[in-house]
């Protein structure tokens, strides 16, 4: 009988991480994207997994919320053993690998109800060939890159990890108040120079007429997500995305197995705080929209929320990391869609080459220029 660790012989849960044995040799197994199972990295034995149901719970915002709980900065590390080797460390990480031997760790501790579990995980699209052959794209593309960046890109250089997201839906009503501007023209007679005359000639000039204008509009907000993690930066994050969640499916350990994933370490009440800024400015155009005319200003926004529901998904990225010139460098590859963002160092020698080779051009072309002109 396979034994998932984190469960004894009859199946009870028991503190410690998940790690799923190979049927064949024992071995921690991983978790394969794109199936529904995991796989032995030695002897390549699969184990199917049951799939849970389609998509992922949401819950109510405002109830979560009313169970006070330790801010996640102060949450203490998991204490792990490695059920492969018997190794004791600690970790923050709910997703990694065991220092000692190298087998997948999962972490099904909630700390008694402080943290909040993963609902859903978006799958890998891209596997690690796929996005391999994406960043060897993205590095042969950069110019005055070092030579040792183009070395990157290779299935090893590449890992998988779930980066925990806050996904938030809302039911929004905003009330406001404005100005509509509408543009009319009148003509305007003007004197211009032509051929040493004056010459008297007419234009339209625009101008606009302002009225107030207040109403209110609605907008439903489905999955607006705001990162968990203070790292990699949000900005990053952005630039990176979209995710697709529609494809998001309910939440098992075993799909983090051989994946990094950390702990979430910014908590719902800032993640629904950064939603809302992104709804705002949604809000904002539906409410020019409203106004209508050729112009519009708004000057107040009131925006009631209703039945705001919530959940914590995990999305997939690639990650590369490399040293050059004594600085780690990191490049991501969005696991959706193939969309590559990084750090990327630049080539002093290259750099000098191109100046060199560009005044050597310059220096050729005024020589010819002055011998032709002789």
């Amino acid at each position: 009988m396979t034994v998932l660790a984190g469960q004894d012989e009859a199946g009870q849960d028991q503190a410690g991480p998940h790690q799923c044995k190979c049927p064949s040799c024992g071995a921690a197994l991983e978790f394969a994207p794109g199936t529904e199972g995991m796989v032995c990295p030695y002897c390549r034995a699969r184990l199917d997994l049951d799939v849970p149901q389609a998509g992922s719970p949401k819950q109510d915002y405002a109830q979560y919320l009313t169970k006070a709980r330790t801010a996640v900065t102060m949450l203490p590390p998991f204490s792990l053993s490695c059920r492969n080797c018997g190794s004791a460390q600690q970790m923050t990480a709910i997703a990694g690998r065991c220092p000692s031997c190298r087998s997948p760790l999962v972490v099904s501790d909630n700390l008694g109800g402080q943290l909040k579990s993963p609902d859903g995980v978006v799958p890998f699209v891209i596997d690690k060939n796929k996005a391999a052959a994406c960043f060897r794209e993205w590095t042969s593309s950069r110019w005055f890159a070092p030579s040792a960046l183009k070395k990157v890109g290779t299935t090893e250089s590449m890992n998988g990890s779930y980066l925990p997201h806050w996904g938030f839906d809302d039911r929004t009503t905003t009330d406001y108040r404005g100005q509509r501007g509408d543009h009319y023209y009148t003509t305007e007679t003007f004197t211009t120079q032509e051929n040493g005359q004056t010459v008297t000639n007419t234009r339209q000039v625009q101008h606009t007429r302002w009225s107030h204008a207040e109403g209110q509009v609605s907008r439903d907000f489905v999955d607006m997500l705001a990162t968990g993690v203070s790292a990699p930066d949000a900005d990053v994050l952005e630039r990176l995305g979209p995710w697709s969640t529609t494809a998001a499916t309910g939440y098992r350990p075993e799909y983090l197995a051989g994946f990094d994933s950390p702990r979430y370490d910014i908590d719902a009440n800032a993640g629904f705080a950064s939603a809302r800024q992104d709804m705002a400015a949604v809000i904002q155009d539906d409410c020019r929209a409203d106004i209508g005319g050729d112009e519009q200003r708004v000057d107040e926004l009131s925006t009631a929320d209703q039945d705001v529901l919530f959940r914590l998904l995990l999305l997939p990225l690639w990650i590369a990391t490399y040293l050059t010139g004594g600085k780690t460098f990191q490049v991501f590859v969005n696991a959706n869609t193939g969309e590559v963002i990084g750090e990327r160092p630049y080539s002093a020698a290259k750099i000098a080459a191109a100046a060199v080779a560009a005044l050597a051009a310059i220096t050729t072309a005024y020589l010819l220029y002055r011998t032709n002109a002789r």
